[in-house]
């Protein structure tokens, strides 16, 4: 099945504050994909804003 989301070490930090570290994944085109972590800080909203190119990763890369 082909991938329709693949993370490669996508890290992003804010001052001292790491909201992503090294996170990899591959999520296959036509999954149902939930985001669950802790109320704040667990990098869910991070991750959403810079696959919609909202926000830049400081290393790694992603592609859609």
């Amino acid at each position: 099945m082909t991938d329709c989301l693949v993370t490669n070490e996508l890290c992003k930090s804010y001052r001292n504050f790491k909201a992503l570290h090294r996170l990899n994944m591959h999520i296959p085109k036509g999954v149902h994909l939930w985001f669950c972590g802790k109320k704040t800080g667990a990098g869910k909203t991070t991750l959403i804003r810079q696959i919609c190119g909202l926000q830049n990763p400081i290393s790694g890369s992603y592609s859609l």
